[in-house]
């Protein structure tokens, strides 16, 4: 892949390519409405999580208070925390009764099903077919952690009949990253495609969080002292500007799809603040 031209003087407030459109996902923990207000920019699109630690509840809840707040809200609806078709619509009722027309449809880490539901696409073919509800989906470049490659494209196949866009896991290799978007383009998978960044953290705490979430070969990659991946992680600190870089002349080619990233903040959104780009292409760095 041919390495961005540096900025020229005529190029300093142009905005990176990768810039336009990023969403940025928060935890539904208490205050983060609070937080998000103060720190990301207005209007952003943002993301709210959901898992069993927090219920389903908070991930509503949430979502309410941010779109009230002026935010494009997109909550995650997990599969597994959803006991029936009725509780779904339901929940997409409150939703668009609180101004939120995104929803986000993942299978979920809860350990056992609420319902009938077991993955993702056993909700996708429930929820309600209203053109004012637009839906995302997970994807996995560097492969499904229960799937083979095969039966995870097939799969994916399915699922974007019922959606609009994806999300990837977190990445970390720009190469491998492309490689599968190129892979699902020649297979008729056409769905806009939202690379998945970690924000700036801190390098043992990205490593537990890549671990669980299954980014291991990405994980690897920034840590062997063999390849030029290495260089992006500082002594204690990932930063994400050299990727997003890399991903910047892919921005150029429209049959590749890529739309603006997904941010994983970690909550720290001050620190998101500090590092996202305003008008100007440099940032300054977060220690």
């Amino acid at each position: 892949m041919p390495a961005e031209r540096a900025p020229s003087a005529d190029d300093e407030n142009a905005p990176r390519p990768w810039s336009r459109d990023p969403q940025f996902e928060v935890l539904p923990l208490p205050g983060i409405s609070d937080l998000a207000g103060a720190h990301l920019p207005a209007g952003a699109r943002v993301t709210v999580t959901a898992s069993p630690a927090q219920g389903l509840s908070a991930t509503v809840t949430t979502a309410g208070e941010l779109a009230g707040r002026g935010f494009t809200v997109i909550p995650h609806l997990a599969a597994r925390m959803v006991p029936d078709e009725r509780t779904a619509n339901r929940i997409v009722e409150r939703l668009g009764s609180a101004g939120v027309r995104e929803v986000f449809v993942i299978g979920g880490d809860a350990p056992q099903p609420a319902g009938s539901f077991s993955d993702a696409l056993d909700l996708l073919r429930v929820l309600p077919t209203d053109p004012a509800l637009t839906i995302g989906i997970g994807a996995h470049p560097e492969g499904h952690p229960f799937l083979d490659d095969e039966s995870a494209d097939r799969l994916l196949r399915t699922k974007a009949e019922h959606a609009s866009y994806m999300v990837t896991q977190m990445c970390f290799d720009a190469t491998a990253l492309l490689d599968w978007v190129r892979r699902i383009r020649a297979q008729g998978i056409v769905l806009p495609v939202r690379p998945g960044i970690a924000a700036p953290v801190g390098a043992v705490r990205l490593a537990r969080l890549g671990a669980r979430i299954g980014v291991g070969r990405s994980l690897r990659l920034l840590t062997s002292s063999s390849t030029g991946v290495r260089r992006m992680m500082g002594p204690r600190t990932w930063q994400p500007d050299e990727l997003l870089d890399q991903l910047g002349p892919a921005y150029g080619d429209p049959e590749l799809g890529l739309a603006g990233p997904h941010v994983y903040t970690f909550n720290a959104l001050a620190t998101v603040q500090d590092w996202w780009p305003t008008e100007a292409p440099h940032r300054p760095s977060a220690g």
